[in-house]
């Protein structure tokens, strides 16, 4: 009995048809074990099994109509079909901006001969390998710029895998198209010096790379979107205060001022909630929010809402990392910080307000933990002097 055997097998694919050689190579190599091509993808490629055959296997460059903005055609002219077809050249598939041909005859002459004409035919292969890259290189540096302004601290601790796998997966994407680049440029240039292409070039140094390379890309996609699974199933559970098991580690609204408090009751503001989340950076992230009055005999001593993010992080540079971005989070305040009463016990304090005085920021530091207050000022009874000695007094009570 004859062991079963798939007609169809798929194979990854070692290196891309921007490395027109290698690739040309490798299918010829599959050739010989009994394995033809029938479709060339980025990542798979597509074989029916047959008898082990000496083959030839031809990438030609898909040719420009003219106008920079033309889409890559999905095949050959039925012209250009016909006429290879008459030299033993028989079309099998598309693949960017490449089209493969098979040829059984050895004796069937090369589809290019004149090198320099070859060179000339990868314009279009050229154009989009220079897009690629640019396109990828956009990307990253959107990605830098957009972080960068006041989120980069804070991606980095609150998604530590995220940011580091996002960042990773652009990196891997930025090389591959390098290396598309790099190879068709080093290609059009032999080809230009007259040298014909080495159409039986050993593919598998190149094949380490691009595997390595590709997989390291696809890993880090795969984690980043496992990553944002995981955070927006921890985030956006906020609970009422009271339901906290446990000290808050800062001051609240009762601590910085004596007297009875009174609570708003506006649900729509979401206020007087807390929302706890961790991750691998900081094991305890708190995002507080509360409004409400204190009254003493009767009079209103302290009236405002109060937003407060506390982070418990592995590391005191970690801390001290969040302090510019905590700031730039409250983009009505001015960078200037402010002057503070001296807080002996904080490794860190600083003091922000907008230019009239109505939004205040108190930043305090200690050790690996990092809180930022933002609280109302309107009429300016709620200042720092006042209010900074208290919070510095929860903050370092809570060690």
């Amino acid at each position: 009995m004859k062991p079963f055997c798939k007609e169809t097998v798929y194979r990854p694919v070692p290196s891309p048809c921007y490395e027109v050689e290698a690739c040309e190579s490798w299918l010829t190599d599959m050739a010989a074990q009994g394995l033809f091509v029938e479709r060339l993808g980025h990542m798979l490629a597509r074989f029916r099994r047959g008898t082990p055959q000496t083959v030839r296997y031809r990438l030609t460059a898909a040719r420009l109509k003219g106008s920079w903005i033309d889409s890559v055609p999905s095949e050959p002219l039925s012209t250009e079909k016909a006429l290879y077809a008459e030299y033993g050249w028989q079309f099998v598939c598309a693949q960017q901006e490449f089209f493969l041909y098979i040829c059984r005859d050895p004796q069937a002459p090369e589809l290019h001969t004149d090198p320099a004409v070859q060179a000339l035919s990868l314009k279009m292969a050229r154009r989009s390998a220079w897009w690629s890259f640019f396109g990828a290189l956009a990307v990253l540096v959107a990605q830098f710029v957009l972080n960068g302004r006041g989120n980069l601290a804070r991606f980095l601790v609150e998604m530590p895998l995220i940011s580091c796998c996002l960042y990773l997966y652009f990196l891997g994407a930025l090389f591959l198209s390098f290396r598309d680049l790099y190879n068709i440029l080093w290609l059009s240039r032999r080809l230009r010096r007259g040298y014909a292409p080495d159409h039986r070039k050993n593919w598998r140094p190149t094949a380490r790379v691009h595997r390595i390379s590709l997989g390291i890309t696809a890993t880090a996609f795969f984690l980043a979107i496992a990553g944002c699974l995981f955070y927006l199933v921890q985030s956006g559970s906020r609970q009422p205060v009271g339901n906290y098991q446990g000290q808050l580690p800062f001051a609240t609204l009762q601590d910085l001022a004596e007297g009875t408090p009174v609570w708003d009751q506006d649900d729509d503001l979401n206020r007087n909630t807390l929302e706890v989340r961790s991750s691998l950076l900081a094991p305890t992230i708190l995002d507080y929010e509360e409004s409400g009055k204190i009254l003493q005999n009767g009079k209103v001593v302290l009236d405002t809402p109060l937003t407060i993010q506390y982070y418990d992080t592995r590391a005191p540079w970690l801390a001290h990392l969040l302090v510019e971005d905590l700031h730039r989070s409250r983009g009505a305040l001015v960078k200037e910080a402010c002057a503070l009463p001296e807080l002996p016990s904080m490794d860190g304090a600083y003091a922000y307000t907008d230019k009239t005085g109505t939004f205040r920021q108190l930043i305090l530091v200690q050790g690996s933990r990092i809180m930022s207050a933002f609280w109302l000022d309107p009429y300016g009874t709620q200042g720092f002097d006042r209010l900074a000695p208290r919070f510095a007094e929860g903050f370092s009570a809570a060690t």
